[in-house]
C-alpha cells in the first residue's frame, strides 16, 4: 500500500489562497493517478479549514481522506479511518490530528480527542494490521503509541528526515515520514511475528525515476496558471497600491559605467542568461525559482532588490548586486569599502545540494572570477 501523509501546502503562501487551493488540488491529484491508497490531511490543510479540504476531496477521486478525529470528518468528504485489503490480511489505516490545530484554523474546523478516536476504532472495526499516522510532535506521537494499545505501525507524519530501521515503542513500532519527498521510505511488515522484517528509503533519483506523462501534465498546468496568476496579483497590487515600494539595487548598468571590463565579464557568464533559462521553461513567476534568477530577491543585502518582473526588469538575472549587495550607497561614495570577500556561503544560498549537486565553490568561483 501507498500512504501519503499531506501537508502539501507551503506555509509561506498560507495567506494567498487561491494559490493553496489549486496547489493543494494539483498535488492531490498527482498522488490520485501514481495509484495512492489514501491521504491524510495534515497540518497545513487542516488550518486552512473547509476551503482546503474541498479541493483535497475534489482531487482525490477514488483515493480516500483519512483524519480519525475531525469533528463531523465524513460530511466534508473525509473518512475516519480506512481498512485496505491487501494480500489476503485487513490493514487498517487511521490518522489523528493534534488538537492545537483548530486554535489556528482559519475556518473553524474542530478536533476530537485523539486517543479516544483511536481506541474506539481500534476496538470496533477488526483488523490484521493496524497503522496510525500522527500528525504530533516527536515527543506527543510516543505517549500516544504507548498509552493506546494495539498500534502496531505509528508514522511520525511530521518528523522529516529517515530513520536508520524502525523504532521499537513497547509493541508498536514507529517510522518517521520522509526526507521533504525526496524517499519513499519502504517497509515489510510479518504477520506471524507482528513486527518489520525489511525497511528502507528509496532516494527518488531524476536519473532513475523517469517522469510520468500525467504528473508532467499536472504540473505544467499548474505552473502556467501560477504564472497567470501572479501576473494579475501584480497589475492588482500596483493600480491598488500605486507601485510605491522601490527597489534600492541599481542593475549592472549601473556598475558598468565604473567597472566596463567586469560587467563585460559577466555579460558572457551564465548568470546573465539567468532569468531566460526561466522564461524559456515558463517559470519566469515561479516563487520556488525566481530568487536565484535575479538579483536581491534572495536574502537581499544592504537594501530591497528585485520585487517583480513588472517593478523591477532591470534586475533580471543573477547580477554583480546579488554577490557583492545593493551598491546605492557605493555609488555615492566609491572610495570606501564595497562587496566584501565572496565565500562558499555567498553561494551555497542558490547552489544547493537539491538544485545543483555538483556545484564545487573552488572550481565554479573561477568561471565568474573577476
Amino acid at each position: 500500500m501507498v500512504i501519503n501523509t499531506g501537508n502539501l501546502i507551503k506555509p509561506s503562501i498560507k495567506k494567498d489562497f487561491a494559490i493553496s487551493r489549486q496547489q493543494a488540488f494539483t498535488i492531490t491529484r498527482v498522488y490520485q493517478q501514481m495509484g495512492c491508497d489514501l491521504l491524510t490531511p495534515g497540518f497545513q490543510e487542516l488550518v486552512n479549514g473547509k476551503m482546503i479540504i474541498d479541493e483535497l476531496v475534489k482531487a482525490a477521486g477514488s483515493m480516500p481522506l483519512v483524519c480519525s478525529n475531525l469533528r463531523d470528518a465524513e460530511k466534508l468528504g473525509i473518512k475516519p479511518f480506512v481498512v485496505l485489503h491487501k494480500g489476503g490480511k485487513n490493514i487498517l489505516v487511521a490518522s489523528l490530528m493534534d488538537p492545537r490545530v483548530q486554535k489556528k484554523a482559519i475556518h473553524g474546523i474542530t478536533i476530537k480527542d485523539p486517543e479516544a478516536s483511536l481506541a474506539k476504532i481500534l476496538a470496533a472495526v477488526p483488523h490484521d494490521l493496524a497503522v496510525v499516522i500522527l500528525h504530533f510532535s516527536d515527543l506527543k506521537a510516543r505517549e500516544i503509541v504507548r498509552r493506546v494499545d494495539g498500534i502496531d505501525l505509528a508514522i511520525l507524519a511530521t518528523q522529516r528526515g529517515i530513520m536508520a530501521s524502525p523504532e521499537a515503542e513497547g509493541k508498536s513500532y514507529l517510522v518517521k515520514n520522509n526526507n521533504h519527498g525526496k524517499t519513499i521510505n519502504y517497509l515489510d511488515w510479518n504477520f506471524a511475528s507482528r513486527r518489520p522484517v525489511g525497511y528502507r528509503s528509496i532516494v527518488a533519483d531524476r536519473e532513475e525515476v523517469k517522469p510520468d506523462p500525467q504528473v508532467e501534465k499536472q504540473v505544467d498546468t499548474y505552473e502556467s496558471w501560477l504564472r497567470k496568476h501572479y501576473i494579475s496579483m501584480e497589475t492588482v497590487e500596483k493600480e491598488s497600491h500605486g507601485g510605491t515600494q522601490i527597489s534600492t539595487y541599481l542593475g549592472a548598468r549601473a556598475c558598468a559605467r565604473c567597472h566596463p571590463e567586469i560587467v563585460a565579464s559577466w555579460k558572457a557568464s551564465r548568470h546573465a542568461r539567468a532569468y531566460a533559462s526561466l522564461q524559456k521553461k515558463c517559470k519566469d513567476y515561479c516563487p520556488d525559482c525566481l530568487p536565484c534568477h535575479v538579483t536581491g530577491k534572495k536574502n537581499p543585502l544592504n537594501g530591497i532588490g528585485f520585487l517583480s518582473p513588472k517593478k523591477t526588469p532591470h534586475l533580471f538575472d543573477v547580477q554583480c548586486e546579488q554577490c557583492h549587495g545593493s551598491a546605492h550607497q557605493h555609488v555615492k561614495a566609491p572610495q570606501q569599502p564595497y562587496g566584501g570577500n565572496i565565500t562558499e556561503k555567498t553561494c551555497i544560498v542558490c547552489h544547493t545540494n537539491q538544485t545543483d549537486p555538483e556545484f564545487s565553490f573552488e572550481h565554479d568561483l573561477e568561471l565568474v572570477n573577476h
